[in-house]
């Protein structure tokens, strides 16, 4: 029984994974209705910005930064999802990504009009594509992880500590993978994109 709860707990994030694209879509709707919001500065800095991304920028210290964000970011769900009170402020940064992202892609709208949609596909999806990928992956381990230290608690079931973080270990090398290609992308791909995208 034990076992087949252990099974349950660890390794099946079905459930999980539609928490988190619930989640991720509620934050997405609620970045367009904030878009509503959004002023004539923001406009000018947002054109500016990607007009002047690609001039002077260090490829590799970009790649660098990029990818120690994403290894922070990985690295801090993890810990959350040690504790108890993981569920709730996992399940925030995860809303706020939608956010996030939901409000890149009206202001791409508001700024270039029909034009943005082809910057939304251009730019922003290569993007976003693989780390939303990592937050799904590391946010389930988290998630499935922090439940599992309630259910033990609340049942006073002893943790198999080596076999629950050699199972959540992989996820978070596999994220890192992800934040890897990711990262190269972004100071490579990204960047080209970037530049057609401004030129059209």
């Amino acid at each position: 029984m034990r076992q087949k709860m252990y099974n349950g707990f660890i390794r099946k994030y079905q459930n999980v994974y539609l928490f988190i694209a619930i989640l991720m879509v509620s934050g997405f709707l609620c970045g367009i209705i904030y878009s509503k919001f959004i002023n004539v500065d923001d406009i000018a800095h947002f054109s500016s910005y990607l007009t002047t991304i690609d001039k002077g920028v260090d490829k590799y210290a970009y790649f660098v930064n990029q990818f120690l964000m994403g290894i922070l970011f990985v690295i801090g769900v993890f810990l959350l999802g040690t504790s108890i009170a993981g569920i709730p402020i996992i399940s925030f940064v995860v809303f706020t990504k939608g956010l996030q992202i939901g409000f890149s892609c009206a202001l791409f709208v508001y700024t270039y009009q029909l034009k943005g949609l082809a910057g939304i596909f251009l730019t922003l999806f290569p993007q976003v594509i693989f780390d939303v990928l990592a937050t799904f992956l590391i946010s389930a381990a988290a998630i499935q992880l922090s439940m599992y230290i309630v259910y033990s608690c609340t049942n006073r079931e002893k943790l198999d500590f080596k076999r629950l973080f050699n199972s959540i270990l992989n996820d978070i090398f596999i994220a890192f993978l992800i934040i890897l290609v990711a990262s190269y992308l972004k100071s490579t791909v990204v960047l080209e994109l970037i530049k057609i995208f401004t030129k059209m």
